[in-house]
């Protein structure tokens, strides 16, 4: 039953997977445990659709299990950052290191990255390194993407706020 409404939800769905389609198909597999040596993707599919959907607790968790495993999941960079940026709403020092560490690696997974290198910035702030944060913060200008804007944004905010 539940096949045949996710094969009737991937049918109508115009370009492709919706968001609800990830959820529930991992939600399927999980329940069934039907996910065999894709273990740790799984995990990051249902981080991603959490994640997506602003429950940032589940995706925490479904995160965080996601990289128990010995073979990390494939797209091990974006369940990073992703992590990193939950950790970094939550404004727990402790967690602040852990979302460091996190970026950090991501970073080392793909320098290109923009948003990376605003949340490592937005991080350095928040724990009073100002010239680390600025010079974060010029990397991520530097390799900036449209959809990064919003981030960077806030840390223009942020840095201007601090220098006053």
């Amino acid at each position: 039953m539940a096949e045949h409404v996710l094969s009737q939800e991937l049918l109508f769905s115009a370009g492709g997977p919706s968001a609800s389609y990830c959820y529930y198909l991992a939600q399927l597999q999980l329940l069934r445990a039907d996910y065999g040596s894709q273990d740790a993707d799984v995990w990051a599919l249902s981080g991603h659709c959490h994640y997506l959907q602003g429950a940032f607790t589940d995706a925490q968790e479904s995160y965080e299990q996601s990289l128990e495993f010995p073979q990390q999941p494939s797209e091990h960079h974006l369940v990073l950052l992703r992590l990193g940026s939950i950790y970094l709403q939550q404004d727990k020092l402790e967690e602040l290191v852990i979302a460091e560490e996190a970026l950090i690696e991501a970073n080392h997974l793909n320098m290109q990255n923009a948003e990376v290198w605003a949340y490592l910035s937005l991080i350095c702030l928040r724990s009073g390194r100002h010239q680390e944060a600025e010079q974060f913060h010029k990397y991520a200008k530097r390799v900036s993407q449209p959809g990064v804007f919003i981030v960077l944004g806030i840390l223009n905010i942020n840095m201007q706020n601090s220098l006053q």
